[in-house]
């Protein structure tokens, strides 16, 4: 039995970054389910110390967890932050859209969403001590690409549709993700990695295609054959060999 979580955001109008807020926070006993959000950052990262553009028009929230299982699962909360974005703009989209308007929306390893072929959002980890921050963007209004980026991002903005009135606000679309998110996180304290894992693969939008995976120096190619217990991507290589995927940038090879 998990103790009950006070799921809770306090706004901020800049910051350099809203996971900066959540680790001082941390820092000063904050609880399990504080989060962040910040209408603007100054200083937005992603993986691999990439800079996150964080202008005005965006959704930049971070939630401080305590997870009381062992460190080496907390990794499942990347795919689980990765699903309650997903829901969160299929559910906004929904509003407007029925099911044959609406655009192909799903997962791409290991924690990126796709809305219409672009990035419609980022997730990053931190782990701070005994804390963990999930942090979390989604463009709303349209963004440039950044040179970095090997899929174009892509924006609410961008498929919403005409006459549906105004775009959601970032409050709004925080709550309706941080709701998300405090499901799967419940899941996860309940059950593990399995039904996060289970509902991960029901999204994967290159689950059984053939893919280049670029590992620091290192370029691999192949077929995406499932996600492992422990998070990688299992990837059955040209040679027929299975490749446990730890971390990699991944592109969709042509049929």
């Amino acid at each position: 039995m998990t103790e009950p979580i006070n799921w809770s955001i306090t706004t901020e109008q800049s910051a350099t970054s809203t996971s900066d807020l959540a680790k001082r926070a941390a820092a000063n006993g904050a609880p399990s389910g504080h989060a962040f959000l910040a209408i603007e950052q100054t200083a937005g990262r992603g993986r691999h110390g990439r800079h996150w553009d964080s202008q005005k028009g965006g959704m930049y929230l971070s939630v401080l967890l305590r997870p009381s299982v062992p460190i080496d699962q907390w990794f499942a909360l990347s795919f689980a932050a990765s699903l309650a974005v997903l829901e969160a703009v299929r559910a906004k989209l929904a509003t407007h859209l029925s099911s044959a308007e609406m655009p192909q929306t799903g997962l791409k390893w290991p924690n990126d969403v796709i809305v219409a072929g672009g990035k419609i959002s980022g997730i990053l980890l931190e782990v701070d001590g005994k804390a963990l921050i999930v942090g979390s963007g989604i463009n709303i209004a349209p963004v440039g690409q950044m040179e970095s980026q090997n899929i174009a991002p892509i924006a609410l903005a961008d498929v919403w549709p005409d006459g549906a009135g105004a775009l959601p606000q970032p409050h709004d679309l925080a709550t309706a993700y941080l709701d998300r998110l405090a499901f799967w996180y419940d899941r996860f304290c309940q059950s593990g990695f399995d039904p996060i894992r289970d509902a991960w693969l029901e999204n994967a939008l290159f689950l059984g295609k053939r893919v280049a995976v670029q590992c620091d120096t290192k370029a691999l190619s192949g077929v995406f054959h499932d996600l492992g217990m422990d998070g990688t991507m299992l990837l059955l290589d040209d040679s027929g060999q299975t490749r446990h995927i730890t971390t990699g940038d991944v592109k969709l090879l042509g049929s």
